[in-house]
């Protein structure tokens, strides 16, 4: 886990600088000393000028003050993150979680295990949970209607998450009950990790989710555009960010931008199964850009889509992922099954004094690490690889060709379709072709 801290800096005035002062007055003469040091500076006593002429003794007396003051410097702090997409978890996976375990319980480690380091090296890191943890209050489920083990959301804060989003179409799957147990298991990990998306009531909401990473302070919030048909029951104080809402997002992002020095938002947006970026995501996506916004984490379309800097009026830039595709799943299409790590830093100005400043951050370094999710016949022993570490075999056993088209080849055309290639980090093949 990544310990936030939050530090300032103190200057005493030394004793040097006084004595410092003393020396220039005389040396500008005896008869200003009173004019060049002020009073509250001047010491007790006797201060010595000799020159090869005369030698001149001048006492000089005053009381001493020794104060200790606090100085507000502005110095630059930058801050590492990796995001992933859609942490969507299958009955094949929880199941062999399962299997694994020794204790009766569950053990994801052999599903993520391969990526960790992309994760755990992260100064911030931030996932999409797509499936609810109902703290034990329903039995694990899958699709349709999703609920994921305590034990998930325990790994995936020992991997090294910190931010977790959870406004998504599956965010009311076991209902109102479902929701408010999936709470309590968030808030029960205390300071330890962040969540944003789903709230107890109007209260809660208006309490922007932060955390702080070297001085900087950044907010998250969270918002989708559909819950499946369900909604939530009328006289019902629950929440869920309502991307549908962008004048209640940009509100959102204002405040936001009143208690942070960043503002992180994410959107589970668009059709799904497209790589297309609408007209109305980019629009959407400039407008809370403009308004604040300082990085945009899309998800749903469990399908990657590319990635952009969004120019505001003013000349700075915000960060927009249009789709970072699932981190994990078992599903059968090919496309889904690739997906990527966004990383990035962001360099903020900060101040000791914790005045918010009004220079924009600067995200620089931003790169996508492709990642492959892989099963075996029957959705057996799902794992997430570094497509690295991937390899044509690897690719020509996939249980999805049972379904879906999917090579070695095809993970590399999919990736160079969709992603700038200004971003795109692509390994040396391992089949030798160029």
């Amino acid at each position: 886990m990544h310990k936030i801290t939050k530090w300032g800096v103190k200057l005493k005035k030394a004793s040097f600088f006084i004595t410092a002062l003393l020396a220039f007055s005389v040396f500008t003469g005896c008869s200003k000393v009173n004019e060049a040091v002020p009073a509250e500076l001047v010491l007790s006593d006797t201060v010595t000028v000799t020159s090869e002429e005369t030698t001149t003794t001048t006492a000089v007396t005053t009381e001493e003050t020794v104060t200790e003051t606090t100085v507000p410097p502005e110095h630059y702090e930058t801050v590492s993150f990796s995001a992933v997409g859609d942490n969507l978890i299958h009955s094949s996976i929880y199941k062999q979680a399962a299997n694994r375990s020794e204790s009766g319980g569950y053990d994801f480690l052999y599903a993520y295990q391969n990526v960790t380091d992309l994760v755990e090296t992260a100064d911030i890191a931030v996932i999409n949970q797509e499936t609810l943890i109902c703290n034990d209050k329903f039995e694990p489920s899958t699709y349709p209607c999703f609920n994921s083990p305590v034990a998930l959301g325990d790994f995936m804060i020992k991997m090294g998450f910190d931010v977790f989003t959870m406004a998504n179409n599956h965010t009311l799957d076991k209902g109102t009950d479902g929701l408010s147990a999936c709470l309590d298991y968030w808030e029960s990990k205390g300071d330890s990790v962040t969540v944003a998306g789903a709230y107890r009531n109007a209260e809660d909401k208006a309490n922007i989710r932060t955390n702080e990473y070297n001085g900087i302070t950044f907010s998250y919030l969270s918002y989708t555009e559909s819950l499946n048909g369900l909604s939530l029951p009328s006289g019902s104080e629950l929440i869920i960010g309502d991307a549908n809402d962008i004048d209640g997002v940009i509100a959102d992002i204002k405040a936001a931008k009143e208690v942070s020095d960043v503002c992180i938002v994410a959107l589970h947006w668009g059709v799904e199964n497209s790589d297309v970026i609408s007209d109305y995501q980019r629009d959407y996506a400039k407008k809370i850009a403009e308004a604040g916004a300082d990085i945009i984490i899309g998800n749903h379309p469990h399908v990657l889509r590319d990635i952009e800097m969004i120019e505001r009026e003013d000349g700075s830039e915000a960060l927009c992922a249009y789709s970072l595709g699932n981190f994990i799943s078992a599903q059968s299409v090919g496309q889904n099954l690739i997906g990527g790590v966004l990383q990035f830093n962001v360099t903020a100005l900060v101040s000791d004094s914790g005045e918010r400043s009004d220079e924009r951050p600067v995200i620089s370094d931003v790169k996508l690490i492709p990642i492959v999710t892989h099963y075996d016949t029957n959705y057996a022993n799902v794992r997430i690889y570094k497509l690295s570490d991937y390899t044509p075999e690897l690719a020509s056993s996939h249980g999805v060709r049972a379904f879906s088209k999917f090579s070695y080849d095809y993970i590399f055309d999919v990736l160079e379709k969709n992603i700038n290639e200004e971003y795109l980090v692509l390994p040396e093949r391992a089949d030798g072709n160029e």
